[in-house]
């Protein structure tokens, strides 16, 4: 698999569009929050997908990089969070995305605190 290296990750160049995420709350709780790209209103959605990208940290460790497309930002549900791009594990997306991303390459999944990473062989 090839990879691309940008600041302290590398990306794949596998790209699948996401309209929900999981994610741990303030409260412990595991939610399933939509996304999607926004540009300039904050306070509401567009029909836009975010983009999702496997990333590979300085460790080794493969999660998934969600980003706004054509460089608009990431909103996660109603009023939880604004942000550029963010790194979650690959357990945070959908079965059939995460299919997608994995299919081709030699990536050998693991979880570590309930959460899935995963490692290049």
């Amino acid at each position: 698999m090839e990879w691309r290296k940008i600041g302290r990750v590398e990306i794949s160049d596998k790209e699948v569009e996401i309209k929900s995420v999981k994610i741990q709350d303030e409260m412990g709780k595991i939610r399933r929050l939509r996304v999607s790209t926004v540009w300039s209103n904050f306070s509401n959605f567009t029909k836009v997908p975010c983009i999702a990208n496997l990333c590979k940290e300085e460790k080794g460790y493969i999660g998934v990089l969600v980003r706004g497309k054509n460089g608009g930002f990431v909103k996660i549900g109603k009023n939880f969070i604004v942000c550029q791009s963010l790194v979650l594990s690959l357990s945070s997306i959908g079965k059939k995305n995460l299919k997608k991303l994995i299919k081709g390459t030699n990536i050998d999944v693991l979880e570590i605190d309930g959460l899935l990473y995963g490692i290049e062989k």
